[in-house]
């Protein structure tokens, strides 16, 4: 679904979201000139398409006041960061990938790193990205 903000330039809204692409496009009011992001984090898509389904009047404020951008930007950064924190903080408590890490195992130590950034992924999902800001 594609969100327009009310301001226009020359007809064509300032700001644009597409929520099936993950595509935030700007016009620049003063140079009429186009800008386009495509973010590519399964944050954003699931954040985008749990707001557009759960809260889409706040998605479109979002995109009217021109904040859409920074928005997602700031969601996927946050996001981004507290998964490697929490992984880490898994890796550090899980006996069985020190024990693979220490005997040099790289292949249980990639199986069981790649199990707690799941479960790392999964806690942060739920916490961040389908309450970011959608009180």
């Amino acid at each position: 679904m594609i969100f327009k903000s009310k301001q226009t330039v020359n007809g064509n809204p300032i700001w644009m979201v597409d929520t099936d692409t993950q595509t935030v496009q700007h016009i620049n009011p003063r140079t009429g000139e186009t800008e386009s992001h495509t973010f590519h984090t399964d944050q954003i898509k699931y954040y985008l398409h749990h707001i557009e389904e759960k809260r889409p009047e706040l998605l479109q404020e979002i995109v009217d006041k021109g904040e859409i951008y920074k928005h997602l930007d700031e969601l996927d950064i946050k996001v981004t960061d507290t998964v490697n924190r929490q992984t880490e903080l898994l890796m550090e408590s899980s006996r069985d990938f020190q024990i693979a890490n220490e005997m040099g195992d790289l292949k249980k130590v990639g199986e069981i790193g790649n199990m707690l950034r799941m479960q790392a992924k999964n806690m942060v999902f739920d916490t961040m990205v389908y309450l970011w800001r959608n009180e």
